[in-house]
C-alpha cells in the first residue's frame, strides 16, 4: 500500500515542472525581448543626446544675440563690440564664441575668441548650408554676428552674407539634427532633412 502512494506521489511530482526544451523555449525568448530592449534603448539614448546638443548650439547661438544686443561690456571696456558664433567643418567638434571688435566687421578673427564650445561622444558638425531663397549651398565655415542694436543675425562666409545658415550635427550612428539661424533673429532646432546629406 505504501508502495502504491509513493509512486502515485512521484508521478504528480513528475508532472509539475518544466521540460527542458520548454525550458530553453523561454529563455530564448526571454533573452530576443531583452537584446531588442537594450539596442533600441542605445539608439534612442543617441537621439536624445543628439536632439540636446542640436539645443546647446541653438542656445549659443542665442548668448551671442544676446550679447550683441544688450549691454555687455567689452574686453576693451567698450559697449560697441558684436559678438558671434564661427562655425567651422575644419574643425567639426567644436566651435568659437566671440567677441568682434574693436568695430564689428562681422567675421572670426584670430584672438576674438571667448569661448570654445567642444562636442563630445563623437559628435560633429557634418555641413554648413547656406541660402540665400531656397537653394542650399554647402560651405566649409561660417560666421554668424549679432551687432548693437538690431536682433539681427548678420551670416557671413567667404566675405558673403546670406539669408539663413543651417548648421548640422550628427552622431557616430549617424543621425542628424540639424539648427537653424535666419538673418530676421530666428533660432530654431529642426529634423535632419536633404539639406544635410
Amino acid at each position: 500500500m505504501v508502495h502504491v502512494i509513493m509512486k502515485r506521489m512521484n508521478y504528480r511530482q513528475s508532472q509539475n515542472g518544466f521540460t527542458l526544451v520548454e525550458l530553453l523555449v523561454s529563455v530564448a525568448i526571454f533573452t530576443m525581448i531583452t537584446t531588442t530592449a537594450v539596442f533600441n534603448n542605445a539608439q534612442f539614448n543617441g537621439n536624445v543626446l543628439l536632439t540636446n546638443l542640436a539645443y546647446e548650439v541653438a542656445l549659443s547661438v542665442r548668448q551671442a544675440q544676446f550679447y550683441g544686443i544688450t549691454v555687455k561690456q567689452s574686453s576693451t571696456n567698450t559697449f560697441d563690440a558684436g559678438y558671434g558664433i564661427n562655425f567651422n567643418t575644419v574643425t567639426p567638434s567644436s566651435y568659437i564664441l566671440f567677441e568682434d571688435k574693436p568695430t564689428p566687421n562681422k567675421v572670426y578673427d584670430s584672438g576674438e575668441a571667448l569661448e570654445t564650445f567642444v562636442f563630445r561622444k563623437g559628435n560633429y558638425i557634418s555641413k554648413i548650408c547656406l541660402s540665400q531663397t531656397t537653394t542650399c549651398s554647402s560651405a566649409t565655415s561660417v560666421d554668424i554676428s549679432f551687432v548693437r542694436p538690431n536682433p539681427d543675425a548678420y551670416i557671413r562666409s567667404d566675405g558673403v552674407f546670406y539669408a539663413k545658415a543651417e548648421i548640422c550635427v550628427s552622431s557616430p550612428l549617424g543621425n542628424k539634427r540639424k539648427v537653424v539661424i535666419e538673418s530676421t533673429g530666428q533660432i530654431s532646432v529642426a529634423a535632419a532633412d536633404s539639406a544635410c546629406d
